[in-house]
């Protein structure tokens, strides 16, 4: 499975939004996500993917692209 795949099952998991998530979806505006489920969705990613997410790069996460963007430029 792809990483933009993974990433989107992550996110359909951790929030109420089951429609089709795209990666330009934006967690925020489009999902309503809130900072207690951004933080469901960082744990998420850090378990699926055995990583360690630095807050720094928790602070760019807004869509899915930069998730991915991020996750490939530094932890996979």
């Amino acid at each position: 499975m792809e990483i933009a795949d993974r990433l989107i099952s992550i996110i359909m998991e951790n929030t109420d939004y089951k429609y089709k998530i795209k990666p330009d979806t934006n967690l925020f505006t489009e999902l309503n996500v809130d900072s207690f489920g951004k933080l469901m969705i960082i744990n998420a990613i850090e378990d699926e993917f055995s990583i360690e997410i630095d807050e720094d790069d928790i602070e760019k996460f807004a869509t899915v692209n930069e998730i991915i963007d991020v996750l490939k430029a530094k932890y996979i």
